[in-house]
């Protein structure tokens, strides 16, 4: 006898097909039959794209540029304890560190009946754990963001052993495999979410877990998906969940199942590209530093 859980990876990952090419933020899924329709109802607005999902990775010990919001709070997460964060006040900044997290807000002025926003740099030295991270923070018109600075080198390492040495359709299929099983690896950062995302009139989605796979470019969410209609069944495919919300750069989506019933929840996986820094700004690509 089969075993179900095999049985339901290989479906899982069947559907992590990439476009790496001419299209890598723009996954590949596979045509499903004409089984039924697929009754997902039109998008609703979501509002503000979620901070959360909108992160820039800062390493210790180099000197980096990330982009701040000029207009409302933004956040700096840590795996440990923020202990200080020296900046310089003058610069029109002001900065509160709370556990492992530091917000950072930028002084708005008032002149001639109108709103002046900051767009003077201001480096923040940020203290977390033992190590210390240099940011040169650039404010700009955009929404809240959230920087996470990474763990270090260790976790990189790791990763390196496990993945470098991959085509990278087989470390997304890999990273997939490990958050499906449940075998994390010990160079995986995880935070839970817990986030519901109001994308879809029929369908309730939640974001559940990220995974970070440090140094490796990639970022793992899972979600899970329910149904809102009783008495019905439904079809749903990867391709329907291809929104900034869910993922900004995808390069490839599962679900452990494609027919949803009213009660069941299917999980879904999503691997996307992350924004990784490098020295003095400037993002290193898709795959990120190996």
């Amino acid at each position: 006898m089969r075993n179900p859980t095999l049985s339901a990876l290989s479906i899982l990952l069947f559907a992590a097909h990439l476009a790496y090419g001419e299209s890598p933020a723009k996954p590949v899924v596979p045509k499903l039959p004409a089984t039924g329709a697929v009754h997902l109802a039109e998008k609703t607005p979501s509002g503000a794209f979620p901070a959360e999902l909108q992160q820039q990775i800062v390493m210790p010990e180099v000197s980096t540029q990330v982009n701040l919001s000029s207009s409302d709070a933004n956040r700096i997460v840590c795996s440990q304890e923020i202990k200080d964060v020296i900046f310089s006040a003058e610069k029109g900044v002001s900065v509160k560190a709370v556990g492992k997290n530091a917000f950072v807000k930028f002084r708005i002025t008032r002149k001639d009946d109108r709103d002046i926003y900051s767009s003077t740099p201001t480096e923040l030295f940020v203290v977390c754990g033992e190590s210390v991270y240099n940011l040169i923070a650039i404010p700009k018109r955009i929404p809240s963001q959230t920087v996470r600075l990474s763990p270090g080198t260790e976790k990189i390492k790791q990763n390196a052993a496990l993945y470098s040495a991959l085509p990278f359709e087989k470390k997304v299929m890999a990273v997939i495999k490990a958050v499906y099983t449940g075998e994390i690896p010990e160079g995986f950062s995880a935070r839970t979410a817990n986030r519901k995302l109001p994308l879809f009139k029929d369908l309730e989605l939640t974001l559940s877990r990220v995974f970070r796979v440090e140094g490796e470019g990639l970022s793992i969410k899972e979600f899970s998906v329910s149904s809102r209609k009783s008495g019905e069944e439904m079809k749903i495919r990867e391709k329907d969940f291809l929104n900034d919300a869910v993922a900004a750069k995808p390069v490839g989506l599962s679900l452990d199942r494609h027919t949803l019933k009213p009660g069941e929840t299917v999980r879904l996986i999503v691997v996307e590209q992350v924004v990784q820094q490098t020295r003095e700004g400037g993002a290193d690509g898709a795959q990120g530093e190996n």
